[in-house]
């Protein structure tokens, strides 16, 4: 066998075992590629006279046609990215909505308030059937989200948590007038009367507040507003992008 007829049998199974345009062009390409860099005195041996001055049809390997590549899709990990991206700018504009909205209803300075809202958005996502709405409206009634307010209960800050009542909960240095503290215990502590009521979040609520009439009631539609705020900024956001 001729080291011509040779490389074009490699081609040709390398041909029939790639299934992509792309891959069977770079397969092309590589057999190619081997035939040039051949000494010449190798092909001498083998050649007959007729053969040491191939014509170009011989050499004209069936190359498939170069084409462009179908990129038009992008790859999944592209769009998982992407998607990603989305969401965490929707979670931004949900957030500064909020934001905005509390500050204007307790005329306080939105760096105040964004510091709330970032923490209820966090707490809320560690925890199942929790929302940062619910969060945000439970320190509106507590609080009013003053931070260093106390009762005369000693429920102190904003979701007003009485520290002899959860001990478990925090540590002995911990502050419950700090904002990141505060937050943080009162979710667990709506976490644990979650569960307690087979996840009832009327029930929950109203022992967080010691069955206070109309507690209830009143955080579940002022968490409604705040989704209602949150899902018109996303809105924005989607109607931006086209």
């Amino acid at each position: 066998m001729t080291y011509i007829k040779y490389l074009e049998n490699i081609l040709s199974a390398a041909l029939a075992f790639t299934f992509t345009r792309s891959n069977r062009q770079r397969a092309a390409m590589l057999v190619l590629a081997a035939g040039i860099l051949v000494p010449p005195g190798l092909l001498a041996g083998e050649l007959d006279e007729q053969e040491r001055q191939p014509s170009a049809q011989q050499l004209a390997l069936q190359i498939p046609p170069l084409e462009p590549e179908e990129y038009t899709t992008p790859p999944p990990q592209f769009k998982s990215l992407e998607q990603g991206r989305m969401l965490r700018v929707e979670q931004e504009a949900k957030i500064q909505a909020q934001t905005q909205y509390l500050a204007a209803k307790f005329g306080q300075s939105e760096s105040s308030i964004l510091k709330y809202v970032e923490l209820a958005w966090k707490e809320a996502s560690k925890r199942n059937g929790m929302s940062p709405e619910i969060l945000l409206a439970m320190m509106q009634k507590e609080s009013s989200l003053r931070p260093k307010v106390q009762s005369r209960y000693g429920a102190q800050g904003l979701m007003q948590i009485v520290r002899r009542w959860h001990p478990d909960k925090l540590h002995p240095s911990e502050s419950l007038f700090d904002p990141e503290v505060n937050i943080r215990v009162g979710a667990d502590v709506l976490e644990e009367y979650l569960e307690k009521a087979g996840g009832s979040l009327d029930k929950a609520l109203g022992q967080y507040s010691g069955s206070a009439q109309g507690y209830a009631t009143r955080v579940l539609n002022e968490s409604y507003k705040l989704a209602r705020v949150a899902a018109e900024a996303a809105r924005q956001v989607l109607a931006s992008k086209g």
